[in-house]
């Protein structure tokens, strides 16, 4: 085995002596007893903690009724005492209610990311190793002092050799490595509590470590983050009142992310707002609304909308920063949701549910009636009681709700719950008298409009046409070969005259949608050579390829209702 491999092994195991020593400090003695790793506590550790023991309500583990529970302050403790790598998890576990409960969810969105910068000459010496050369000949300035510090880098200001002001985040020197062996550790940890310990396994212990690691060591790479970046400007590059910072890619690395520095006041900076003459109320709207077109329309949104990552500029204008974390939305989950609020708006509890679980994840252990149950109570409150919840927090709710059915979601979903919380909240700072349930509506029709418009299933089958066409040509060859080997007996089938009768039923289905594509496929080529000429030809006042797209859309339907209907 080389040094190298042996000095890995060490250090991980002294990293997780360290770990263990801290939860047994804390009063969680009982669960690392339970994952049968007490042997590897100091006893320095054990000694301390017998003449300075902790009170129950002081302890990571502590009796509730005839239950342990765990204390969610002092797991908060735990993980700052545990270093940037256990924070990291907090954070990423405060936006996952449905994994660990409401109450450690709270209590983790307190875990603070502000810690101590290190020095300039690490950051130089990061940026030379990235960069190819020393900052010095590819910076006209920079500021040694850092004007911002967190967990997993730092950020100087600087400018180029042009003057362009640009902020330049820096990533911690080695954190990379401590990220890795602490996730390696967890994972770890989290195995013998799912073994050993069932009263930790509704939390999913090695879900919740796999689904950080794959967060985590995707933002350690900044390249990534300028890339989120990227998508979001394409997104939003129609949008005057949402500003994505620019991208200096020539110094930009894995370590490294050089951006435009951008000039505004942080989102919940109400007295900094004010003097700057910004409207609050339009900075909520357009906020709400960029936010509403990432989730429902683009399926790609910011997964950690705090006021931190979000500043406002002059002409209420809001600035996106941090891309680090990013969800992400299918179209068929979005479509989804966009049902699930229209059920909201037309305050139909049915449709609502059944929608909601298409979204859901179901094992044989989940309680489909009992979470039915659950969200039916959620929505009434929403629907019909006078203090009307927002939409936003109840779609929060139910979405937790559903641990103790044993019904999950994908993780993305859950983070779109969290995000859809941290918008209100956001919009509410900003402009107390925001409604967010009124505010709804407006951008639920807007999602309607966007999947409904005829434009959209055109493109979509101009997107597909080659799929059709390549199906169509091979049919009569995939029929007449199916068709030889029933002749030579290649294929044992039993059937009765009404099943010749449905396969007759079928190939002549088959034969009609092959006629019908071709026809549709030569009329879009017309269509096309038609809106070449617009303004050009019409018939009785009416413009060719108006005439066109219409015959086209009603082949497609007829296409469409022949293709659904399928032998039974």
């Amino acid at each position: 085995m080389s040094p190298r491999r042996i000095k890995s092994k060490v250090s991980d195991f002294n990293r997780l002596r360290r770990i263990l020593a801290v939860l047994f400090e804390a009063g969680g003695g009982i669960l690392v007893e339970k994952i049968r790793l007490k042997y590897l506590v100091p006893w320095s550790c054990r000694i301390h903690c017998f003449f300075s023991r902790r009170s129950s309500e002081q302890c990571l583990i502590r009796m509730a009724g005839e239950e342990r529970v765990v204390s969610a302050d002092i797991l908060r403790e735990v993980l700052e005492k545990l270093g940037p790598t256990f924070v990291k998890l907090g954070q990423v576990l405060s936006l996952r209610a449905d994994l660990v409960g409401e109450e450690i969810s709270s209590e983790f969105s307190k875990l603070q990311s502000d810690v101590t910068p290190f020095s300039y000459d690490e950051a130089r010496r990061i940026m030379t190793e990235e960069l190819k050369q020393e900052p010095e000949k590819i910076f006209q300035s920079i500021e040694k002092k850092p004007i911002a510090a967190a967990s997993l880098a730092q950020v100087h200001r600087a400018y180029l050799r042009d003057g362009t002001e640009v902020a330049i985040k820096v990533q911690r020197p080695n954190i990379g490595k401590i990220i890795e062996q602490d996730i390696h550790i967890l994972f770890y940890l989290a195995h013998l509590a799912e073994r050993f310990v069932p009263e930790l396994r509704p939390y999913q212990p090695l879900r919740i470590v796999k689904e950080f690691a794959d967060w985590t060591l995707r933002e350690l790479d900044f390249k990534a983050e300028g890339y989120n970046a990227e998508r979001f400007r394409y997104a939003f590059k129609d949008n005057p009142h949402i500003k994505i910072p620019d991208i200096h890619w020539d110094y930009t690395s894995g370590r490294v992310l050089t951006m435009e520095f951008v000039h505004g006041v942080k989102a919940n900076d109400l007295d900094s707002i004010k003097r700057l003459k910004i409207n609050a109320r339009e900075l909520a709207l357009h906020g709400v609304g960029a936010s509403f077109q990432a989730f429902l329309i683009d399926g790609f949104f910011h997964a950690d909308p705090h006021p931190g990552n979000f500043f406002a500029m002059k002409g209420d204008v809001l600035c996106l920063h941090d891309f680090g974390m990013v969800g992400y939305l299918t179209q068929e989950q979005r479509k989804e949701l966009v049902s699930c609020f229209v059920a909201f708006v037309d305050k139909d509890i049915d449709n609502f549910f059944k929608h909601f679980m298409h979204l859901a994840i179901i094992s044989d252990k989940s309680d489909v009636a009992g979470f039915q149950k659950d969200a039916s109570s959620a929505l009434s409150e929403l629907f019909f009681s006078p203090t009307r919840p927002s939409v936003a927090w109840v779609f929060f709710r139910v979405i937790n709700k559903g641990t103790r059915n044993h019904i999950s979601f994908p993780a993305d979903l859950a983070l779109f719950g969290k995000a859809i919380i941290t918008t209100e909240a956001m919009g509410l700072k900003l402009y107390p008298g925001f409604d967010f349930n009124k505010e709804l509506q407006p951008f639920v029709d807007k999602a309607l409009r966007f999947y409904l418009d005829p434009r959209r299933a055109l493109g979509t089958l101009k997107a597909d046409v080659f799929d059709y066409l390549e199906f169509l040509k091979t049919l009569p060859e995939q029929t007449q070969g199916l068709l030889q080997k029933l002749e030579k007996g290649g294929v044992s089938v039993k059937f009765d005259a009404t099943e010749l009768l449905e396969f007759k039923k079928e190939f002549d289905r088959q034969n009609d949608l092959r006629i019908l594509g071709t026809v549709l496929v030569a009329l879009l080529f017309v269509t096309s050579g038609f809106f070449y000429l617009e303004g050009t030809r019409t018939i009785w006042g009416m413009q060719l390829s108006t005439i066109g797209a219409a015959a086209s859309a009603i082949l497609f339907v007829g296409f469409v209702v022949k293709l659904g209907k399928r032998p039974k």
